[in-house]
């Protein structure tokens, strides 16, 4: 705890730890990115229900719908969740799709860096 000038302490604030999962897609179409983030909530919240929604915090925050691949943001206590929830999906609006992970990290950078000598 620290001193604050008015003579009384404070809490230590606690950043967030977040981590980032790699992923594509196989699936009969191209999807887009609308479709992919509301079939990994729609996973999530049919799994776990909308308490375990807020707690695991899913964010898409990139999707390439060329290439089918994108990154993930997640709560990192909840990862294990997440992968289930990532498994869980078959479908993704008409078309039968999977979602698989290709690397965990706990920055953007260092997935972006795998890219790279990939």
């Amino acid at each position: 705890m620290s001193p604050r000038a008015s003579g009384g302490y404070e809490m230590p604030v606690h950043r967030k730890r977040r981590r980032y999962l790699k992923f594509w897609i196989r699936g009969d179409d191209a999807f887009s990115v609308k479709e992919v983030a509301d079939a990994i909530q729609r996973s999530v919240l049919t799994l776990y229900g909308v308490h375990w929604l807020s707690a695991i915090e899913p964010n898409l925050i990139e999707f390439d719908e060329d290439s089918q691949s994108g990154i993930l943001r997640c709560n990192h206590s909840h990862l294990r969740e997440m992968r289930a929830s990532l498994a869980f999906i078959t479908s993704i609006g008409e078309s039968k799709a999977a979602i698989r992970v290709e690397r965990v990290s706990g920055t953007i950078r260092s997935l972006k860096r795998g890219e790279e000598t990939a």
